[in-house]
Parts: C-alpha cells; structure tokens; sequence
C-alpha cells in the first residue's frame, strides 16, 4: 500500500499537522495496520562501533560520528523525541546513526496501546531514515499476534537490533522470549543481530549457527569498566 500522506486544505489556510502525517510522508504501508515500511536503503550496514542511550548522548561533550544511538531506558527519558521528533534531526546527524525506538510494550496492555507503541517506532525510525540519518531496526513487539504485521515493516536478510534490559526474570518469560527469537529470525533471515542489554549466552546458542549475533553491553557496564580502567 502506497499513501503519501498531506495536511488538509481548508480555505487556503493548512490545518495544523498534529497527529506528525510527515513522519510517513512517501512511505509504504503494511495492510492492516497500515505501518510504515522500513526499506532496506535506510539500513545501517555498518557495526555499531558505539552505542550510547539517547539521554547519555544529548548532553554528551565529545565526538558522536561513530556512536549509534539507542532508547535503551526508560520511556521518559526520550518523550521529548515522539513528541517533536524534527527538533532532534541535527542532533541525530552528528551520530554513526539510530537504533529504532525502545518504546516499552507489555503484552498486558490493552491492544490498540501496543498497536501504538509500535507505530511510534516505525513511524519514528522510517522518519530519521528518510532524512539521511542511517537506522537499525529495533524489533519490539508485545502480544503474539501482533508480530508477523510488526516483522511486515522490517526488510528481510537485514542488520536489525534487539534490546534486552530487564527480559527474561522467570523461566515462563525465557521461553516466551525464545519463541519470539525465533519467529524473528525464521521471517527476517537477517545478516545481523545486534543485541544490546543485560541478556546474552545460552538463550541465543540454538540460534548462532545460522545467525551472526553482536553483543554490546549496557552503558553503565562500558562505562564501569572505563573508570576501572582509568584508574579514577
């Protein structure tokens, strides 16, 4: 489904853009749901040499250009970037590129509040990607029946990102996530996984012969070991 997507005319004044049509602006849409498409031309196809959280990374002083960014905390910490996603499009441009938005779903919240969350990331990501800005698709999703629409915005055989703070406390949730894992990594087929998080080992080892895995640790753990290292 093609849809670009214009603020209405009404006489000749613009009515006010305020449910942010041109985050989609020129995309292709999947069927039902109608999220925005990820195109693979928007892929980052480089490593992550770095990856920084979005509020580590906004009043950080140094060199951004080999840094991607994440959402790796909590929701409030990057609102501000749902909220005028354009005022953040400099900023975005001094980094390696985006890893697509971390915004929290629960698979007991109510559908259409999933359904949202959702959109906000892909509408989010593809609107970064759009403007030059190269991204990782961050694949979130909530409940099981919401995942194969989600994987139809994700372009297959590429490099995708997935978070892991705080997954997996209870052995009922471990086997959750390995469905999840695997349903992924059967419809993706991607080159490349990039995990960032408190999570890795064994979860991932029925996987790692046809699935290249890239594990970076949490912020805080790089920058333990940056303090340890220097001495202070």
């Amino acid at each position: 489904m093609n849809r670009t997507f214009n603020p209405c005319i009404r006489d000749n004044d613009a009515v006010e853009d305020s449910f942010q049509a041109f985050r989609v602006e020129g995309a292709f849409f999947t069927n039902t749901e109608e999220y925005p498409i990820i195109p693979m031309k928007m892929v980052a196809t480089e490593l992550p040499k770095k990856i920084m959280p979005f509020n580590k990374a906004l009043t950080f002083q140094g060199d951004l250009s080999e840094t991607f960014i994440c959402s790796f905390s909590p929701d409030k910490t990057f609102e501000r970037i749902r909220r005028n996603p354009k005022k953040y499009l400099r900023f975005f441009k001094r980094t390696a590129g985006i890893i697509g938005f971390d915004y929290s779903i629960h698979s007991d919240m109510p559908m259409i509040m999933q359904k949202s969350q959702i959109y906000d990331n892909l509408s989010l990501t593809y609107f970064y990607g759009t403007n030059g800005i190269p991204v990782i698709p961050n694949i979130r999703c909530g409940d099981d029946e919401l995942l194969p629409e989600f994987l139809e915005a994700i372009p297959q055989k590429s490099m995708i990102a997935i978070g892991t703070h705080g997954f997996c406390k209870e052995m009922r949730e471990k086997y959750e996530w390995y469905c999840f894992l695997e349903t992924v990594i059967t419809r993706l087929n991607p080159t490349t996984v990039v995990v960032y998080g408190s999570l890795n080992g064994k979860i991932f080892d029925d996987f790692k012969d046809h699935t290249n895995f890239i594990f970076y640790d949490p912020w805080i753990k790089q920058r333990y070991r940056e303090v340890k290292r220097n001495g202070n």
